[in-house]
């Protein structure tokens, strides 16, 4: 096996070395040649590698390569592979019983918010639970996997992951633009190869044309804002690269080497030179007037060839990143990153995992990742994968201890985005309280949701707020609660409507002896809606 991938590391680095051969000789040749020949010069065949579309074609070049194309045909691994692989790790590792699967209802609401970003609407919720078709759940799954909702939401998430520490110049960066070519992208289901290629290939260009006031760095062209997000630094790049597609945090390693981890300074920035301009200088620890010249080199170890220009060289760096056979870490990152989505922790803490760091059932995650590259990076095949999962479908539970993860799914927090969209689906489209909640309610996606609390600006915002709690009261579901005279019918609507399930014997008892005690029913409806909006359920996946 590892003579295999020692054939196959040698392969993409002769790529490289070739291309920078052919690229030397065609530069040599034009300094030799009257510039008439410059039409025969083979090298114009050559992609310039400048433009986006160029990087594209060289990265699909060695895509094309990639062994693990052809492994794909012989190598399957589905959702119940996945189950028997972890439980039987588990129970090598601990006797808490495994939670029982959820029911239809539960079911239904889970997956509605994980691949859509919202509740289901009663109506879904009805059509789902009354149906008796065996596959229902897996047919639901493929049918949410199709939407432009779970693009948009996978577009969300990982807009807010990229500049959740960005420092950059609102005037510099153009989020909405990046989360709009994610979500292309993933409506597309394309490679995650191919949009981390282009991102961390791409050179953004100062627009020429403007306006004095305007820096010119405001790109409409998606990939770009990963680079302008992290201000056209080779050291924020690098270190964004290696943490967000990698798991592996060395930005520590930028001042020093690093104190808990094997990383050391120069890696550091022999990474970062790969996103130099020209050359790429290192400061003396010691002596700050002093610098070094650093020539790029991978954090695994491979050097690109010297003659690369800088736009040839961060091709060459995304093609070390995702198609070197040795750097497993790729696919792994984001894998762990799905799954820690999906079931609330991860195998390895996000943004964690590096050789030294703890893992959970690390051959479960391997064989996962492994399969992820067979698939050609796509996302809906992950998602699928651990979607019809026991796993995913287990009930939630606290986890305290580390042997314990994954005998039950860890109740979350939802994220910002997806609590202004269940409230805007239930008062209507206003964007001036949908900034108020994705302001107040804003986390990095990469804490794990063990580490994540609630704030009084919080509670406060959705006990107080003037607007929302106006919107609900004139809302359509509270004009279509005031129809229904029936009690019990009122509350398990007001339940299904705003919860997304029906309300337990002991609730539905208690809230209509509510209404029964009241003098004014239609302040009593109001004070239901209330007080299930600001449930701690009503921003919580269970």
């Amino acid at each position: 096996m590892h003579e295999r991938f020692r054939r196959l590391r040698r392969r993409l680095i002769c790529y490289l070395a070739c291309l920078s051969g052919v690229l030397l000789l065609a530069s040599q040749c034009v300094e030799a040649a009257p510039p008439r020949k410059k039409k025969a010069n083979p090298a114009n065949r050559l992609p310039a590698l400048k433009e986006s579309e160029d990087k594209l074609k060289f990265l699909e070049q060695i895509r094309s390569s990639f062994p693990t194309v052809r492994s794909r045909r012989t190598s399957t691994y589905g959702s119940s592979d996945l189950d028997e692989q972890l439980e039987k790790y588990i129970s090598r590792e601990t006797r808490t019983p495994l939670a029982p699967i959820v029911d239809d209802a539960t079911f239904v609401r889970r997956v509605y918010l994980d691949v859509a970003g919202r509740f289901p609407t009663s109506d879904e919720i009805q059509q789902f639970v009354s149906s008796s078709a065996p596959d229902k759940r897996s047919v639901l799954i493929d049918e949410l996997l199709e939407t432009e909702e779970f693009a948009r939401k996978l577009a969300r998430y990982w807009r807010t992951v990229v500049f959740s520490e960005s420092n950059a110049n609102r005037n510099s960066v153009n989020p909405q633009a990046f989360e709009d070519w994610l979500f292309e992208e993933f409506d597309a289901d394309s490679g995650w190869d191919r949009m981390v290629g282009e991102m961390v290939s791409a050179t953004p260009q100062r627009k020429k044309d403007t306006k004095p006031q305007d820096n010119g760095w405001h790109q409409d062209h998606g990939p770009n804002n990963f680079v302008l997000a992290n201000e056209r630094k080779p050291e924020l790049i690098a270190s964004a690269t290696a943490r967000l597609f990698m798991g592996i945090s060395i930005g520590c390693a930028e001042c020093h080497d690093h104190p808990f981890d094997k990383w050391k300074r120069e890696q550091f920035h022999e990474m970062a030179a790969f996103f130099s301009p020209g050359r790429y200088y290192m400061t003396d620890q010691y002596d700050p007037t002093k610098k070094s010249v650093v020539e790029a080199k991978f954090l695994l170890g491979e050097k690109p060839p010297k003659v690369l220009k800088p736009d040839q060289r961060r091709v060459a760096g995304a093609a070390y990143l995702i198609y070197n056979p040795d750097n497993y870490w790729f696919a792994r990152a984001f894998v762990n990153r799905v799954w820690n989505e999906l079931l609330g922790d991860g195998f390895y803490s996000v943004d964690s995992l590096g050789p030294d760091k703890e893992v959970m059932h690390q051959l479960v995650v391997n064989r996962l990742a492994a399969s992820f590259r067979y698939e050609e990076f796509k996302p809906k095949w992950l998602y699928r994968t651990i979607l019809n999962s026991r796993a995913y479908q287990r009930e939630t539970r606290t986890v305290e201890r580390p042997e314990d993860l994954f005998t039950a799914v860890r109740p979350a927090r939802l994220r910002p985005y997806e609590i202004s969209d269940n409230v805007e689906q239930l008062v209507g489209e206003n964007k001036g309280l949908s900034n108020a909640i994705n302001r107040t309610f804003e986390q990095d996606p990469s804490i794990p949701q063990r580490d994540l609390e609630g704030s009084i600006q919080q509670a406060l915002l959705m006990m107080n707020n003037g607007t929302l709690n106006n919107k609900l009261i004139n809302s359509p579901l509270k004009k279509q609660l005031m129809k229904i005279q029936d009690s019990k019918a009122l509350v398990t609507e007001a339940f299904v409507s705003i919860l997304a399930r029906e309300p337990t014997d002991e609730e539905l008892s208690r809230y209509q002896e509510y209404l029964k005690a009241s003098n004014k029913r239609n302040e009593a409806v109001d004070d239901i809606l209330w007080v299930l909006v600001n449930s701690s359920e009503f921003i919580t996946k269970r």
